[in-house]
């Protein structure tokens, strides 16, 4: 995987994000890999799950996956040995930064679309190749830069673990 996929560009209006603490599984209990910084976490399991893992390509999805953050250390989990991560919360209002998939296609018609990220030989980018669907794409796009080919986005609260909280 790579670090630093994910960066965050506003803090919504905080000093800075509140970080948690999370359980990750052993990579071989898992068949995961190790969470580095920068890179966007779920609940395993979705509502079942009791440790962090990584989303996966396509994700998030609403109703599907429940994204805890975006994570501020490396896993300290081994093969065999349970460990932790410290996670950036998705504060409603925050806004995230990585680089579009395609970045040619960066133009006015993508601004606001919901998409989900794409998971390409290790590294997270957002898709915004991703036809918009508002009622399972996980993040919205607010901005972009054709210049370095990056888009801004959000996470959509309902793709998260406060989602619950939106009636």
């Amino acid at each position: 995987m790579a670090k630093n996929d994910i960066e965050i560009v506003d803090s919504a209006g905080l000093s800075r994000l509140p970080v948690k603490t999370l359980k990750v599984d052993d990579y071989t209990t898992s068949g995961g890999t190790q969470i580095l910084a920068g890179e966007p976490v779920k609940i395993s399991g979705a509502e079942g799950g009791n440790y962090a893992i990584q989303l996966a390509d396509g994700e998030p999805a609403i109703g599907t996956d429940i994204v805890l953050g975006i994570a501020a250390s490396n896993d300290s989990a081994t093969s065999t040995v349970d460990g932790t991560v410290d996670v950036y919360m998705p504060v409603p209002g925050a806004v995230y930064r990585a680089k579009a998939t395609t970045p040619g296609n960066l133009a006015d018609g993508i601004l606001l679309d919901t998409v989900t990220f794409d998971l390409a030989a290790g590294v997270f980018t957002v898709d915004e190749n991703e036809g918009t669907d508002e009622d399972v794409h996980g993040l919205r796009i607010i901005d972009f830069d054709t210049r370095t080919g990056t888009v801004d986005f959000e996470f959509k609260i309902n793709a998260t673990r406060y989602g619950d909280l939106v009636a």
